[in-house]
Parts: C-alpha cells; structure tokens; sequence
C-alpha cells in the first residue's frame, strides 16, 4: 500500500487459482473503479512490472504505508 498526503493505493501481484497466470493490479483507494490490472505468464514477469511500477510511485513522491507478502 502506498500513500501520498490524503491519498492511498494499493499495488499488488496475485496468482490466479488453477491458473499459471499473474495478475498484477493498481487499485486507487479512493475509486476503485479507476483500478487497473495486467496479467503475466510467469511470476518473474510480474514482479518485474511491479517493481517498475513501485520505483515509479516512489519517484512520484508515495511512500510505502504497508507490505505484506500474503
């Protein structure tokens, strides 16, 4: 989860169940509806992206609020 002033997102990686796929999402905290998600065939893939992404919202000026590995 990642905040910047009033503001909070979470961006995270799940494995899709019975599937190899990875589905990477953003999820804006203030509207859901403005989510948006991309799928990966490997997990490496996915953790790349979301890596990408996380160095581009800390240089945005979010902070890491939360982590969890679940």
């Amino acid at each position: 989860i990642f905040e910047r002033g009033n503001e909070c997102l979470t961006c995270q990686v799940d494995q899709r169940p019975g599937d190899r796929t990875y589905t990477l999402s953003i999820v804006p905290h203030s509207n859901v509806a403005d989510s948006i998600a991309e799928t990966f065939n490997t997990a490496w893939s996915a953790f790349r992206r979301h890596a990408m992404i996380a160095s581009e919202l800390r240089r945005s000026g979010w902070t890491l609020a939360a982590y969890t590995a679940d």
